[in-house]
C-alpha cells in the first residue's frame, strides 16, 4: 500500500467525508419529523416490547428493580431511583448495586472517571450505548464514565448482564451492554432547577426548560438543559470541572410512529488523582502530585535542567501538568415508520465528536534528533537562553480527535401475533487522529494550551516541522448485518428467539512517525530513516469478521414464575494501539472470542420480585487491559489465552409495607486462566490463577423508608471482595464495604413553584479507606527468575462526603 506522509493527511481527511455523509444524510432525513427516543436502538426496544405481551406497565420497586421478560439476564434502574443519588453522579455509579456489576468510582462525585466490570468483563468489552448510539472509543473501546448524560435527563438505564443486543453497533462487546435512555420532553411548559453544594467545595447547578407541546396539532415538544459542576480533588491540589448542554425534540406521528432528534455536548477540565503502589498508600493514604512549581532556570552557557522535586515531595509530577481535558458531543436521531400494517422500518442515525487527552510532560534535550531533522543545525534553543546545552520540560499530551458517524436500521415484519422477524443493518464509521503536539509550559507550571500544540503554541524543529510524540490517522469501520426471529407458542407462554449478528470490521492504519524499535517515536522530516534503529512511516489495513449466533428461550410457568436460557457468542477485534504495536514488534494480535451460557429463573409480583441465574463463559484469547499509571486515559494490554468464568447472581426486591422497600443483590464469580503465558523466554505461571480486578463475591443492598408523606430516607451499601492485582495473583486488594445515606424532605407548593424538595446525601457513610481502581500488572516478579515484573498501582477510595440539594419547578 502507498505510504502517506503528513502533507497528504488533509487530502485523506477530506476524502472520509464521503463515508461520513452516509450517517449525516440519514440524520438530515430524520429531522423532518420528531418523537420519543429509546434506550437501545429503536428496533431492539421494539423487539423487547413484544415479549411483554402488551403489558407496557411492568412492576417496579423503588425504581431499582424492574420486572423483566426478555430471555436473558437483564436489570434496570429508573429515574425514581436515580433522583435519590448524588447530584451530578455518573450513571455507571448508579448501576453499581445491580448483580454482577462492579464500578470503581475515582471520586464521590464522578467527574474523575472510573472503571466498570460486569461478570469479569471490563468496560472495553461492555457495549455502552446512549439512545442506541455507541459510546465506547473507536480505537481502544474504552468507556469514559465522566462524560455521561446528566442523570436528571435519564429515564432508564438497562444492563444486559451476559449478552449484547443483536444489532449493537460494536466490534468489541464480548460481554454485556449498558443502555441509557434519555427522558422525553414534557407535554407542559416547565422549568426544573437543582442547586447542590457539598464537601470539597462542591458546587453544581442544573436546569432544564421543557417547552410543552407546540406546532401543528400540538404534537411537537422539546427540552433544553444545561449543567455546570466544579469541586476540588479530595486529595492534593486541583479541580474537577464539567459543563454539559442537552436538547431533545420529538413529535408523535401516530400509530406508534415517531422520530427524535437530540444532542449532547460535554466539556471536562480535570486534574488527575495520583495512582500509588500499596507501599506508598501505606505511607500516606492521601499522597498526590507535587503542589509546588519550580520554574526552570535559563542561563546562557549553562546546561539547565528541569526540577525533579518540589523540595520535599515524595512523588514525581506536578499536578498542574496531570490534566484530563475532553470536549465531546453528539447529535442522534431515532425513528419508526410503518411501511404497512405489519411491516415497520426503524432508522437511528448519529454523529459524534471527541477531542481529549490525558496530560503529561516530557524532558527534551535541545540536541534531540527529532529537533535537528534534515537540517545542518546542531539543535533548537527551546528555552531561549542562547545555548543548546539544556534539557527542557515540555507539555506532551497524547491527543485523540475522533469524528464518528453511523446508522442502525431494521425492518421488522409482524407475520402474526406469534411470529416476528427482523433484519437489520448497522454502519459505524470513525476517523481517529492520534497526535502528540508538544507545547511550552508557562512560568506558573500550566501548559499554554490544555490540548498542547494541537490548537496553538506549537514547537517547531530545525526543519520547520511540528514536534510530535505521535502522529497517526486511523479508520475504524463496522458494517454489520443482523437477523432475529421471535416465536411464541403454548398460548404465548413459550418464547424462542434465535438470532445472528454478522459484523465485518475494517481498520485502516497510517503512522506518519519514524518509530524507534524501543517504542518511542520521532516525528521529523525523515532524515532519521537512514538510521537502522528506526522504522519508516507506513500504511496498512486489517479486516476482521465473525458470525455470532445467539439463542434465547423463556417459558412462563405461571403468571409469576418464568425460566429462561440464553446462549450467545461474542467477538472483539484488536484495538488500534495493539495493531500499531504488532507492526512494530512483529508480534501476534488476534481477536477475542467468547461463548456465553446462562440459565435463570424470575419470580415477579407487584410486591416481591426475585431473579436468580447461573452462567458460564469460555473466553478465547483473553486480553487484559489496565490504565497506564502515567496516563489513565491510555491502556496497556497483554494476552492470557483461554480464560473460563462461571458464577451465580441474583437480586430481590420486597415492598414490605407502603412505607418500606428493600432491595438486595449478590453475585459469585469464579475465573480461571487455563494456561501459562510467555514473557520473552520466561514462562509466567498464570495457569489456574484468577482474572485480575474481578471480585469473586459482591453483595449490595438498599432499604428505603418513608415515615411521612413528605419525608423519605434510604440506606444503601456495597460489599466488594478481594481482587487480584496481578496475573499470577501475587498481590491482592483487601475487601471493603461502602455505605451511602440519603434523606429527602418535600416542600409545599407555593407561588407557582411545585415539586420542590431538600435532599441530603452522605457518601462513604462510615469513612472507609480502601484500594479502588487498579492499574494491574502481569506480576510483581517476586521469586520468578528472569522476570522483571512491575508494581500494580491503585487509586484509593474517596473519604466521607456530604451534599445538600434543593430542587424546584415552576
Amino acid at each position: 500500500m502507498k505510504k502517506l506522509n503528513r502533507a497528504q493527511a488533509p487530502g485523506r481527511r477530506y476524502a472520509t467525508f464521503l463515508k461520513l455523509g452516509t450517517g449525516m444524510v440519514a440524520l438530515a432525513t430524520a429531522t423532518a419529523w420528531v418523537a420519543p427516543a429509546l434506550a437501545q436502538s429503536t428496533a431492539s426496544q421494539e423487539m423487547d416490547e413484544i415479549i411483554v405481551a402488551g403489558n407496557r406497565q411492568q412492576p417496579s420497586i423503588s425504581g431499582l428493580l424492574q420486572a423483566e421478560s426478555s430471555p436473558k439476564s437483564k436489570s434496570s434502574v429508573t429515574a425514581e431511583y436515580l433522583s435519590t443519588q448524588t447530584a451530578g453522579q455518573s450513571i455507571l455509579q448508579s448501576i453499581n448495586l445491580l448483580p454482577g456489576v462492579n464500578f470503581t468510582n475515582n471520586d464521590a462525585y464522578g467527574s474523575s472517571g472510573g472503571n466498570i466490570r460486569i461478570r469479569g468483563f471490563d468496560g472495553n468489552r461492555v457495549s455502552l450505548t446512549f439512545d442506541g448510539i455507541p459510546l465506547n472509543d473507536t480505537g481502544n473501546y474504552a468507556i469514559y464514565s465522566n462524560q455521561q448524560l446528566d442523570e436528571e435527563l435519564i429515564t432508564r438505564a438497562t444492563v444486559n448482564i451476559g449478552t449484547t443486543d443483536v444489532d449493537s453497533p460494536t466490534a468489541s462487546a464480548t460481554g454485556g451492554t449498558v443502555n441509557v435512555q434519555t427522558r422525553k420532553p414534557l407535554d407542559t411548559l416547565n422549568v426544573d432547577t437543582l442547586l447542590s453544594f457539598g464537601s470539597y467545595n462542591y458546587k453544581r447547578v442544573f436546569s432544564v426548560l421543557d417547552t410543552g407541546t407546540f406546532g401543528p396539532g400540538n404534537h411537537t415538544s422539546a427540552f433544553l438543559a444545561a449543567s455546570y459542576q466544579d469541586y476540588n480533588k479530595f486529595k492534593g491540589e486541583g479541580e474537577e470541572k464539567k459543563k454539559q448542554l442537552n436538547f431533545r425534540v420529538y413529535e408523535d406521528l401516530g400509530g406508534g410512529d415517531f422520530i427524535s432528534v437530540a444532542g449532547n455536548y460535554n466539556e471536562n477540565r480535570n486534574n488527575f488523582l495520583f495512582t500509588a503502589s500499596r507501599a506508598q498508600i501505606g505511607q500516606n493514604y492521601f499522597a498526590d502530585y507535587y503542589t509546588n512549581w519550580i520554574p526552570q532556570t535559563a542561563v546562557n552557557g549553562k546546561a539547565d535542567t528541569p526540577a525533579t522535586t518540589d523540595g520535599g515531595g515524595a512523588f514525581l509530577g506536578y499536578y498542574g501538568l496531570r490534566l484530563n481535558p475532553s470536549n465531546t458531543g453528539n447529535v442522534r436521531g431515532q425513528s419508526r415508520f410503518h411501511l404497512a400494517d405489519d411491516v415497520m422500518l426503524t432508522v437511528d442515525p448519529y454523529f459524534q465528536y471527541t477531542l481529549a487527552n490525558g496530560g503529561g510532560y516530557s524532558s527534551v534535550k535541545e540536541t534531540d534528533p527529532r529537533l535537528i531533522g534534515a537540517s545542518k543545525a546542531k539543535g533548537v534553543d527551546l528555552n531561549g537562553d542562547g545555548d543548546l546545552l539544556d534539557t527542557v520540560l515540555l507539555y506532551a499530551p497524547s491527543n485523540t480527535n475522533t469524528f464518528r458517524t453511523g446508522v442502525t436500521s431494521s425492518v421488522i415484519w409482524d407475520i402474526n401475533e406469534d411470529n416476528r422477524f427482523r433484519v437489520g443493518y448497522t454502519l459505524d464509521y470513525g476517523r481517529h487522529r492520534q497526535t502528540g503536539e508538544y507545547t511550552q509550559i508557562g512560568s506558573d507550571g500550566t501548559p499554554l494550551d490544555v490540548f498542547g500544540g494541537k490548537n496553538s503554541g506549537q514547537i517547531y524543529t530545525a526543519d520547520g516541522a511540528i514536534l510530535d510524540s505521535r502522529n497517526r490517522y486511523s479508520i475504524a469501520e463496522l458494517n454489520q448485518a443482523s437477523l432475529e426471529y421471535t416465536y411464541k407458542a403454548l398460548d404465548q407462554k413459550l418464547i424462542i428467539i434465535p438470532a445472528l449478528r454478522l459484523p465485518y470490521f475494517h481498520r485502516e492504519l497510517n503512522n506518519y512517525c519514524y518509530t524507534l524499535t524501543s517504542g518511542s517515536t520521532s516525528c521529523t522530516t525523515g532524515t532519521v530513516a537512514a538510521n537502522t534503529i528506526y522504522k519508516a512511516p507506513y500504511s496498512t489495513t486489517k479486516d476482521f469478521s465473525e458470525p455470532l449466533p445467539s439463542l434465547g428461550v423463556s417459558y412462563q410457568v405461571t403468571p409469576e414464575h418464568q425460566v429462561y436460557f440464553q446462549f450467545s457468542e461474542g467477538f472483539s477485534a484488536p484495538r488500534t494501539d495493539n495493531l500499531y504495536n504488532l507492526i512494530r514488534d512483529a508480534g501476534a494480535v488476534q481477536p477475542e472470542k467468547t461463548y456465553n451460557f446462562e440459565l435463570g429463573h424470575r419470580f415477579q409480583t407487584t410486591w416481591l420480585m426475585t431473579s436468580l441465574e447461573g452462567w458460564y463463559t469460555r473466553y478465547i484469547n483473553r486480553v487484559v487491559s489496565a490504565p497506564s499509571p502515567d496516563d489513565p486515559t491510555l491502556f496497556q494490554d497483554r494476552s492470557l489465552g483461554r480464560v473460563d468464568l462461571y458464577g451465580v447472581a441474583g437480586e430481590a426486591g420486597f415492598a414490605v409495607l407502603d412505607q418500606v422497600n428493600v432491595y438486595a443483590s449478590a453475585s459469585w464469580t469464579h475465573s480461571e486462566v487455563k494456561g501459562n503465558v510467555l514473557s520473552g523466554a520466561v514462562i509466567v505461571p498464570t495457569k489456574g490463577k484468577e482474572l485480575v480486578d474481578t471480585p469473586e463475591f459482591m453483595a449490595g443492598g438498599r432499604v428505603e423508608y418513608k415515615p411521612l408523606d413528605i419525608l423519605s430516607m434510604s440506606l444503601q451499601g456495597k460489599f466488594t471482595g478481594t481482587r487480584a492485582a496481578t496475573d499470577v495473583n501475587d498481590e491482592w486488594t483487601t475487601p471493603f464495604f461502602v455505605a451511602d445515606f440519603q434523606a429527602r424532605l418535600d416542600l409545599p407548593d407555593m407561588g407557582g413553584f411545585h415539586g420542590s424538595y431538600l435532599q441530603f446525601n452522605v457518601n462513604n457513610l462510615f469513612d472507609r479507606r480502601y484500594m479502588n481502581v487498579i492499574s494491574t500488572s502481569q506480576t510483581t516478579a517476586l521469586g520468578i527468575p528472569g522476570l522483571a515484573g512491575s508494581t500494580p498501582f491503585y487509586l484509593v477510595g474517596s473519604p466521607r462526603t456530604f451534599m445538600g440539594t434543593i430542587r424546584t419547578q415552576f
